[in-house]
C-alpha cells in the first residue's frame, strides 16, 4: 500500500489521536473508520444517516473528547 506524508496542527492531531481505539490503531484507520467515502449527493446522504447511529465505543471516545477539551 503506498502511503502519503500530511502535516496537521497539533490540535488537529490531539483530536485525531484521541479516537484511536487503540494505541496500535493506525491513524488511516482511524480516517476510514470515520469518514466516510461518497462521490455523490446520494451516498452523502445515506453517510448522514449513519452518523445518527454511531458504535457505543465511539460515542464514549467522543464523549472523552468533548470532557477533555
Amino acid at each position: 500500500m503506498s502511503s502519503k506524508t500530511v502535516s496537521l496542527s497539533e490540535e488537529a492531531y490531539g483530536r485525531l489521536n484521541k479516537w484511536k481505539k487503540t494505541d496500535d490503531e493506525s491513524y488511516s484507520s482511524v480516517i476510514l473508520r470515520l469518514i466516510p467515502k461518497v462521490r455523490t449527493s446520494e451516498e452523502f446522504r445515506k453517510a448522514l444517516d449513519k452518523i445518527g447511529s454511531i458504535s457505543d465505543e465511539d460515542a464514549d471516545i467522543m464523549a472523552r473528547s468533548v470532557e477533555e477539551d
